[in-house]
């Protein structure tokens, strides 16, 4: 009889083994659910950072004498490094004169869409061209 009880003792129930299964479905599902999760987030930082880039780029055109002083709409941006920039992405430029000859205030809005919802950023700035 003593080896019958030792054997008995030996071993998990069926309840820990149910518990310890429920634990580790749950911590599988937690780490599928972050994993899906950092596609979404790597897309969303990758289009931010291409926005921010054609402002950017769009406010030193103007300060280099590239693009005229004038309020417009542009699009259609390449970049040379990393992913392309979201197919619809648009930039809004707006020029207003200063008090001070030659003296410009640019506000630039970037705007594109992302899962559906529109993105708008925003970057301000003055521009001196006398």
């Amino acid at each position: 009889m003593p080896n019958a009880e030792r054997c008995r003792a030996s071993g998990f129930t069926l309840l820990e083994t149910l518990v310890s299964l429920a634990i580790l479905t749950l911590a599988l599902l937690l780490g599928v659910d972050a994993f899906l999760q950092h596609a979404r987030v790597t897309q969303r930082m990758e289009n931010e950072r291409q926005a921010y880039r054609a402002l950017e780029s769009t406010l030193e055109a103007v300060r280099a004498g590239v693009l005229p002083l004038s309020s417009t709409w542009l699009e259609g941006f390449t970049t040379a490094v990393g992913t392309p920039a979201p197919r619809d992405l648009r930039v809004w430029l707006q020029v207003d004169p200063l008090p001070t000859p030659g003296l410009y205030e640019l506000h630039l809005q970037a705007t594109y869409t992302l899962e559906g919802l529109k993105v708008t950023k925003n970057l301000h700035s003055e521009v001196y061209h006398p």
